[in-house]
C-alpha cells in the first residue's frame, strides 16, 4: 500500500516537472519566431516628462528585459522650438536636407545637434511655406538613457509628442542601431536561447525524476544568488542613474538655456502672425523682422504679454508689393 503511494506520487511529480519545462521551452521558441518574423508588432509605451521626472503613462509598467517597445515621449510645450518660413518650390524635393544646410540659421544650434520634423503647408505657385519643429538631441538621448536603464526597454521607434497628444518629431532608433552597429547583439542572445531551449529538449528524455530534481537544485540555488544580489545591483543602478542624470543635467545648463527660453517665447508669441524674415538674440535684447498681416495687432499682442517688454518699431511700417501685408522692423525685451 505504501509502495503505491509513494509510485503515484513520483509520478505526479514527473508529470509536473516536464509540463513545467514544456512551458518554459514553448514559450521561448514562441517568442524567438515572433521576434524573427514579419507578424511582429512590438507594445507600445508612452512616458511623460515633468519637471525632468519620467513617468510611464501607458502601455506595460513592467516589462521583461530587453523587451522591445515603440515608446512615445511627451513633453511640454516649452520643450519644442517652432518656425515658419518660406522657400523656393524647388527645395520641396529634398526638404530636410535643405532646412538642415541654414538650420543654425532658424534655432540657435546645429543640424547635428538636433532633432527636427518639417511640415508642408500647400504650396503656392513660386513658394512654398514650411513649418518646423525642433528640439535638442542632447535632451532626448538623457530621457532614452534612463528608460533603458529603468524601464529594461529596447526601443524600437520614438514619437516625440507634446502636451495635447500631437506627434511631432519621430525618430527610427532601431535603423540608427542597425546603421552604427552592424553586429546584432540582440539576434546573438535569440540564437543563445534557442541553443539553450534545444538543451533543455534533450534533458527532456533523461528520467523525469532527475530533471525534476535537477531544476529544482537550479531554482533553489538561482533565488539564492538572487535574493543575495538584489540589494546591491539595486544600489548601483541606482547610484548610476542618479550620476548620469546629475552629469546631463548639468551640462544641458551650461548650454546657454536662456536664449532657447527666449527663442520660444518670443516665436510662441508671434505664432500665426508674422512670417519672420530674421530674429536676433543679444542677452534679453530681442530684434525682429520681417511681414506681418497688421503691424498694429502685433504690436497689442505683444504688449499684453507679461514677458516681454519695451516693444520699439525702428523703420517706418509699409505696406508690400501685392498690399497684403506690412513690413516690420522692431526690437523687445523678454524678462525672466
Amino acid at each position: 500500500m505504501d509502495n503505491g503511494i509513494t509510485t503515484q506520487a513520483l509520478i505526479r511529480r514527473g508529470i509536473e516537472g516536464f509540463n513545467r519545462a514544456l512551458e518554459w521551452w514553448s514559450f521561448e521558441l514562441g517568442e524567438t519566431l515572433r521576434l524573427l518574423t514579419w507578424f511582429n508588432q512590438p507594445n507600445f509605451v508612452e512616458f511623460e516628462v515633468n519637471d525632468d521626472e519620467l513617468l510611464p503613462l501607458s502601455g506595460e509598467k513592467k516589462t521583461a528585459a530587453g523587451a522591445r517597445r515603440n515608446v512615445k515621449l511627451r513633453l511640454d510645450d516649452q520643450a519644442f522650438l517652432f518656425r515658419r518660413i518660406k522657400l523656393p518650390t524647388a527645395a520641396r524635393k529634398n526638404i530636410d536636407r535643405v532646412i538642415g544646410y541654414e538650420f543654425n540659421k532658424y534655432f540657435p544650434m546645429d543640424a547635428e545637434d538636433a532633432l527636427f520634423s518639417c511640415k508642408i503647408i500647400p504650396p503656392s505657385a513660386t513658394s512654398i511655406e514650411i513649418e518646423i519643429w525642433a528640439i535638442g538631441k542632447k535632451s532626448i538621448d538623457m530621457y532614452l538613457s534612463m528608460i533603458r536603464q529603468q524601464h529594461e526597454i529596447e526601443i524600437l521607434k520614438l514619437s516625440i509628442v507634446n502636451r495635447q497628444g500631437r506627434i511631432l518629431i519621430t525618430r527610427d532608433i532601431e535603423k540608427e542601431s542597425r546603421r552604427e552597429d552592424k553586429n546584432n547583439k540582440t539576434a546573438f542572445l535569440r540564437a543563445l536561447n534557442i541553443a539553450i531551449a534545444g538543451l533543455l529538449l534533450a534533458l527532456i528524455v533523461y528520467p523525469v525524476k532527475r530533471i525534476d530534481a535537477y531544476l529544482e537544485l537550479q531554482q533553489q540555488e538561482i533565488e539564492r544568488l538572487e535574493k543575495q544580489a538584489q540589494p546591491i545591483i539595486e544600489l548601483r543602478q541606482k547610484t548610476m542613474a542618479m550620476n548620469q542624470r546629475f552629469d546631463q543635467l548639468a551640462e544641458q545648463k551650461r548650454e546657454v538655456p536662456n536664449q532657447v527660453s527666449i527663442w520660444s517665447h518670443v516665436t510662441k508669441s508671434m505664432h500665426g502672425r508674422v512670417t519672420l524674415d530674421r530674429l536676433e538674440i543679444d542677452g534679453r535684447n530681442v530684434r525682429v523682422s520681417g511681414q506681418a498681416t497688421s503691424v498694429e495687432g502685433l504690436l497689442r499682442s505683444l504688449e499684453s504679454d507679461q514677458r516681454i517688454t519695451e516693444v520699439k518699431i525702428n523703420n517706418p511700417v509699409k505696406a508690400t508689393a501685392d498690399g497684403l501685408h506690412e513690413t516690420l522692423n522692431l526690437t523687445l525685451m523678454v524678462r525672466e
